[in-house]
C-alpha cells in the first residue's frame, strides 16, 4: 500500500450520481476509489468506465449465499473504508462486524425517520410528503446490522416546498446526499487519522 494513500472501494445499484461525485471529489479530498462492486447492471458501471475506474458485478442470483464471502474476496486488501452509494443489497451481519467502523451507507432521510426495509428511493420522500413534514434530507451513517440504525456521522436538511412531487423532492435532496457523502468520506478519514497516531 501507498503510504499515506487512503483507498476507498464502493459499492452502487443505480445511475452513479454518488459514486460519479466520490470520483470527481479524489484529489481535493485525498482518497483514491480503487474499485466498484455492483450487484445488478446499472449506470454506475457507465461512470466507472468514464474515469477509468475497475468494476466488479456480481450476480446476487447466481452467487447466492456466497454472495457476501465473494464480495470481501473481491475487495482489495488495501481498503481503507467501504462506501455503500445507492447499494440496494442488504449486508449481512458477518460482513458488517468484519468491516465495522470502516463502512459508510447513505440514506435519503433525516434518521431515524423513514429508515428500514423498504425504505428506499422515492418511497422516502412519498412519506416525507404524506406525514407533512416541513423538512426532508440525507443521513450518511455507519452500517451495522440493523438496517439504517448504525451511528449516524452527518445529516443535512432540506426544506420541503409546497406543491412539490417526491420526484422533485427526492433531486433536491439527492443532490444534498452527494455532497454530504463526500464530506462524510472527509470526516472519516480525520477520525481514522487521529486513532493512528
Amino acid at each position: 500500500m501507498d503510504k499515506g494513500q487512503y483507498y476507498v472501494t464502493v459499492c452502487a445499484s443505480g445511475g452513479g450520481g454518488n459514486f460519479e461525485e466520490i470520483i470527481k471529489s479524489q484529489k481535493k479530498v485525498g482518497y483514491k476509489v480503487n474499485l466498484l462492486i455492483v450487484d445488478r447492471e446499472c449506470g454506475a458501471i457507465d461512470k466507472a468506465k468514464k474515469y477509468n475506474i475497475p468494476y466488479v458485478f456480481l450476480d446476487k442470483k447466481e452467487l447466492g449465499e456466497g454472495f457476501f464471502s465473494v464480495m470481501d474476496r473481491t475487495i482489495p486488501v488495501n481498503t481503507d473504508l467501504i462506501v455503500l452509494a445507492g447499494f440496494l443489497t442488504i449486508i449481512n451481519s458477518a460482513f458488517c462486524q468484519k468491516w465495522q467502523g470502516r463502512i459508510i451507507n447513505t440514506h435519503p432521510s433525516l434518521l431515524p425517520k423513514y429508515g428500514g426495509k423498504g425504505m428506499y428511493g422515492v418511497k422516502v420522500q412519498e412519506a416525507v410528503l404524506k406525514n407533512k413534514d416541513e423538512l426532508a434530507g440525507c443521513t450518511v451513517h455507519y452500517v451495522s446490522e440493523k438496517i439504517d440504525e448504525g451511528e449516524i456521522i452527518l445529516q443535512r436538511t432540506v426544506k420541503v416546498n409546497e406543491g412539490e412531487s417526491a420526484w422533485e423532492l427526492g433531486g433536491r435532496v439527492f443532490l444534498e446526499e452527494n455532497k454530504l457523502l463526500v464530506e462524510a468520506i472527509k470526516v472519516i478519514m480525520s477520525r481514522q487519522a487521529d486513532q493512528n497516531i
